[in-house]
């Protein structure tokens, strides 16, 4: 359960930006999770309280998530599909050689204030 940790540091770097530019209250939080990420975002949902819970400046904060698509790109008949949709398999000829276009992605896309 690495999404703990990854959170804390999300969190830290919103509350870094946040004191830099001169933001005191947090209104949300918007993390890009891929979904070939390794990182499951029903643990960001449970565990954000619990991360920001002695942070005044997350008082009343929203946590919103974006779910980027994982995409491959067939590399027998170029065919681009949702790898975890498809199980790893091109719908198309049934290949499992593939280059990975998105959905391997973390961000903090997004703090939102008031």
């Amino acid at each position: 359960m690495h999404e703990i940790s990854v959170l804390y540091k999300a969190v830290e770097l919103a509350e870094q930006t946040a004191r830099d530019n001169g933001i005191e209250q947090i209104a949300y939080l918007t993390l890009e999770v891929g979904e070939l990420s390794g990182y499951l975002p029903v643990f960001f949902e449970k565990y954000f309280p619990v991360v920001t819970e002695n942070r005044d400046m997350f008082r009343d904060c929203e946590l919103k998530m974006i779910i980027a698509r994982g995409e491959g790109l067939c590399r027998e008949c170029g065919a681009i599909y949702n790898i975890m949709q498809e199980k790893g398999v091109c719908p198309k000829c049934g290949s499992r050689y593939k280059k990975i276009l998105g959905g391997q992605q973390f961000l903090l896309k997004e703090i939102g204030y008031e």
